[in-house]
């Protein structure tokens, strides 16, 4: 029964290491607060200045951007919320497996409920610009993730 303990133990350890890992990490963007500093704001206008957008364009291009962003805190909320509930299930005395392994599969819903987002809003950045202003962005994208920097795990 001691060895049963342990290594349940044993196995609930390693399982949260990795989450409170992830826990510790700063938030995403560049100040790592979640946000964009003031620089990059005015690096990605002055991006925006060259894609020559009409005043129509920057319009629906702010609101997209604003219910994207919402969206995405939304969805970033529910999995900060998933994760502590992971933390609580590894932790119990008695952690139940299959607990942690639906609390597992309600993260990797809320991942791809984030990746559908993503994908959604190029579609819809890409239906308001010209072709030209699509290949322009295109153009520049791997300049901007070399400015950024390497990618690590997403949220």
């Amino acid at each position: 029964m001691k060895n049963v303990m342990k290594t349940l133990l044993i196995a609930g350890t390693l399982f949260a290491l990795p989450l409170t890992a992830a826990q510790a990490r700063p938030s995403a963007g560049p100040d790592g607060a979640g946000r964009f500093n003031r620089v990059e704001r005015v690096e990605r206008m002055k991006f925006a200045d060259n894609l020559n957008l009409s005043p129509q364009q920057r319009q629906q291009l702010q609101k997209h951007q604003f219910e994207q962003r919402k969206a995405m805190i939304a969805l970033r909320s529910k999995l900060d919320l998933l994760r502590i509930e992971l933390d609580e299930a590894a932790c119990a005395t008695k952690p139940d497996l299959r607990k942690i392994d639906r609390i597992a599969e309600r993260m990797g819903n809320v991942h791809t409920e984030m990746t559908k987002q993503r994908v959604h809003a190029r579609i819809q950045r890409n239906s308001i610009l010209t072709d030209e202003q699509q290949q322009s962005l295109n153009d520049r994208r791997p300049m901007m993730s070399r400015e950024r920097g390497p990618k690590g795990m997403r949220n």
